[in-house]
């Protein structure tokens, strides 16, 4: 009886180190660095940026949807995959970059004075970081937004936001910029208390956009 219970011991203990050495092997297989494809042009970012399954995945993909934390630009701690949508309003160092192919409308530097201009108002306004504030004229495809420009056309940086004190246009509470690199559009979502450091977003947003874009390996 004795010897059946150390047997049964013993085979317990193989069963238990087997059962964490699969585990083990596991994790050590799951990629710190993902690959993904965009038509043909090659991205590679950690696997800390993804923000959903099909980026976490890699390979051939539409686009790419990442999470990093301001100012660094750093992957996010948590495992959670945040999406603007339902995210807490105070948590302003989160930023959403959408990676796509460039569409065929107005480019993105050019739509502040060939798309947004025709639907603001006359006055403009001292905004954050030196930024100039306009107003979207009520009916307007953008009325529960305003525009924020970089002097003196909004081609380095504009972004549309919520606009002040609009209950509805507030629980979004997010900016949108969108610039246009390497033949692929950019989209950035963050938190409109971030527009007074408009230079270091914009900085560093292209510089991450440069850092996961493999060039000269297109297939």
């Amino acid at each position: 009886m004795r010897m059946f219970l150390a047997l049964l011991a013993l085979a317990a203990t193989l069963a238990a180190g087997a059962l964490g050495l699969t585990i083990l092997l596991k994790d050590a297989k799951a990629p710190t660095v993902v690959s993904a494809q965009i038509g043909g042009a090659e991205f590679a970012f950690a696997a800390a940026y993804a923000r959903d399954e099909a980026t976490a995945a890699g390979g051939a993909v539409d686009r790419i949807a990442l999470l990093a934390l301001f100012p660094a630009f750093r992957p996010n701690a948590s495992s959670d995959r945040a999406t603007p949508k339902g995210l807490d309003a105070q948590d302003t160092a989160k930023l959403f970059l959408t990676v796509s192919p460039a569409d065929e409308g107005i480019e993105p530097a050019d739509r502040p004075a060939r798309l947004y201009a025709r639907f603001l108002e006359g006055d403009a306004f001292l905004g954050p970081g030196g930024l100039v504030m306009r107003r979207f004229e009520p009916g307007s495809p953008y009325d529960l937004e305003q525009l924020y420009i970089a002097p003196p056309s909004g081609r380095n940086f504009f972004a549309r936001c919520p606009k002040a004190g609009d209950a509805e246009a507030a629980a979004a509470d997010f900016c949108l910029w969108l610039f246009r690199a390497d033949g692929f559009d950019v989209e950035l979502r963050f938190s409109a208390a971030l527009l007074e450091h408009w230079e270091a977003l914009s900085d560093g947003a292209r510089d991450f956009f440069a850092g996961i874009r493999v060039a000269g390996r297109k297939r």
